[in-house]
Order: C-alpha cells, then structure tokens, then sequence
C-alpha cells in the first residue's frame, strides 16, 4: 500500500447519525430474493478457508519481475479453478490480472472489485496486500455460486500499485466510467490490535458510502469514513468513476506496523478480521447485483 495524506472525516459506523454500531449489528440474512435468486450465507467458516489458503499459497514477495509473473500466475489459475476466464491486462511494465463474470438478468453497469499483489521489496507482504487479494478471490468464489447476477462483475489483481499505482491507473483508462457502477478496491485488512472490529472507508462517494454503512450493519462491524488516498481507488477517482477503498484503522491509528518490512507474514494476520472484511465486501457486491 502506497499512502498519501490521510485527514479523518469524523463520520464513524453506520448510523445515519454518525453513531457508532453496536457489536453484532443485526445478522446476515439478506432481503427476500425471488425464487431461484436465493443469495449466499456469507459462511464464515467458508470464507475463512478461502483467505487463509490465499495467504499460505500467493508467492512471495511480489515486487521484481519474476516475481510478479509468479504471483500472476498463482492468481490466473486460482480464478480458473473457480470457473472464472482469466486473462492479462498488460501495460508498458506491468500487468494486471482480470476477469469478468457475465450478469445473468439485465445490463446494469459492471461493478469492479481489486486489489494489488504486488508488494515492496524484500516484504512477504502478507497484509500488503496479500489480504485484499484474498478478499477478491472470496468474492470471486461467492460470484460463480450466486445464481441471478443483475450487472457483469469484474475482479482485477493489479500490478505496481507499490511504485505509483500503475496498473490501476492503466486499467481506468480502458474503461468508461458510464458504463461501471462501482470500484471497491481493498488494500490491507488483516490488522486490528485493537479488537474493535472497525473499517475505513477511504474517500466514498456518499452513495457508495451509503451502501457499505447498509452492508457494515448488516455484518455487524463499526466503519469511519475517511479522506484517504494513495492506494488503487485513487486511480479511479481520477478518472471520474465512482469509487472506493476499504483497509483496516490507518487513519484511526490501529494498522500494521509491519508495512512493508520483512515481517510482514502470515503469522501476523488476523483471520477472523480478514474474514469479516471478506463477509462485508461480499455483502455489498450482493446488494449491488441481486434482484
């Protein structure tokens, strides 16, 4: 993860007033889908077997060249074991690894999800960012077994965010920004010292803001809205999409110390936070494409 300034927007958990959300919010049972479009249960146990096998088989580090072509493709064929048609995305000096899954009713705008793989030198980069790959591939899997899909979904791995967001920012420029919905990029969610359970939203616009307040009561986690940028969202942001970024407590001051170092492994993940990032993303591209 690449960080620019970061200015905390004193709007905490999901209220409409700002309130923080007590623990365990109000379960997962989705709203009433027609028959045949039933929506996924979030399994923790699931989803905790999902993150944790991407932790202990994405290579590492990711940062030379060889490097990344290894993660690359760890990650081509993670997607195609999940029924997914994988492909490179490439730009001068990198590429991005990406895949669509078709709607099967309508055509709303497609919503994107990402997250960077590549890491710094020298950094296993078990939170950074191997935790938000892990979060795209559990959703990746929930997608194929989602039966009624309302809008094309595209997950995107993406190259050289450490350097300067380059594969973000190359995969924006294919796209237009009327013809997507959404980008949820995650970036480092595997930290919560704390215990408090609590994500941040980095620079959402107030309607996807409102949509992942909706998901978090649901799932039953506190979220701060914050002025963060510098990590993948930013790319998009940029280019006039409507997009934003989930991570642990960086502004709030509960976020890995071991960023970028040598330390950064799985032995300093927090599972049952990962998992819950993975159940919050995946309620919010539930809510987005179902019926």
């Amino acid at each position: 993860m690449t960080r620019g300034i970061a200015l905390l927007v004193l709007l905490a958990a999901c209220g409409p007033d700002g309130g923080d959300l007590a623990d365990g919010g109000i379960g997962d049972a989705a709203l009433d889908a027609p028959s045949g479009c039933t929506r996924p249960a979030l399994d923790p146990d699931v989803l905790g077997a999902a993150v944790t096998t991407t932790l202990a088989e994405l290579p590492a580090p990711r940062a030379t060249t060889l490097e990344r072509q290894a993660a690359r493709t760890y990650l081509m064929n993670a997607l195609a074991s999940m029924g997914w048609s994988a492909q490179l995305h490439s730009y001068a000096g990198g590429a991005n690894v990406i895949a669509t899954i078709p709607a099967t009713t309508g055509s709303a705008p497609q919503i994107i999800v990402g997250a960077h793989f590549d890491t710094v030198s020298g950094s296993p980069g078990a939170n950074d960012n191997a935790s938000g790959v892990a979060v795209v591939l559990a959703v990746a899997q929930m997608l194929v077994e989602l039966p009624c899909r309302n809008a094309a979904v595209t997950v995107v791995l993406f190259d050289q965010e450490e350097i300067g967001l380059f594969g973000s920012r190359a995969f924006a420029q294919t796209l237009s920004p009327a013809d997507v919905r959404a980008v949820h990029t995650i970036d480092q969610v595997s930290w919560d010292d704390d215990g408090d359970r609590r994500f941040e939203l980095e620079l959402p616009t107030a309607v996807l803001e409102a949509e992942w307040r909706a998901a978090a009561a649901i799932i039953g986690v506190p979220v701060t809205k914050t002025s963060t940028s510098g990590t993948d969202h930013q790319a998009f942001r940029d280019q006039g999409f409507a997009a934003i970024g989930l991570t642990e407590e960086f502004v709030g001051g509960d976020s890995s110390p071991e960023r970028h170092l040598s330390t950064d492994t799985p032995a300093t993940v927090n599972t049952p936070y990962l998992v819950l990032a993975a159940r919050l993303t995946a309620q919010v591209v539930i809510t987005e494409i179902g019926p």
